[in-house]
């Protein structure tokens, strides 16, 4: 089936607006649907959140300077020292960052029992791999 849209692809032109767009969506469909659907179902937005991370990454966060400075028994600052050192060769490092994923969805409840009648979920195609 053709797109409805021609030229428009799927992220809104710009992936930063996806998740703006996907959360709006959800939010419109729950409140569409809550009123057809009361008062013996609910419709309430959910979160998933995990975090993918690389087997092989190890903890990075140990700073490499630090400030310091000298008191007199008065609180008054001596002053600051200035050392010189060798300069050395900039090595480039690849840091591994975890990255956070946070996915919204719905969740068609009874209200009576609060049982989950059925998960309603957006999806988007990827097109970044085209």
């Amino acid at each position: 089936m053709p797109s409805p849209f021609p030229g428009m692809n799927p992220y809104l032109e710009n992936p930063a607006f996806w998740s703006e767009f996907h959360n709006l969506l959800i939010s419109s469909i729950s409140q569409t649907l809550n009123p057809i659907l009361r008062p013996k179902y609910r419709v309430a937005i959910e979160q998933r959140v995990y975090q993918t991370t690389d087997g092989d990454s190890l903890l990075v966060g140990v700073p490499d300077v630090a400030v310091q400075s000298h008191q007199t028994a008065n609180n008054q600052e001596t002053g600051n020292v200035a050392v010189a050192s060798p300069p050395t060769q900039a090595v480039t490092v690849t840091i591994p960052m975890p990255e956070r994923v946070r996915e919204t969805y719905l969740e068609v409840r009874d209200v009576a029992t609060k049982e989950v009648v059925t998960v309603i979920e957006v999806l988007s195609r990827d097109d970044s791999t085209r």
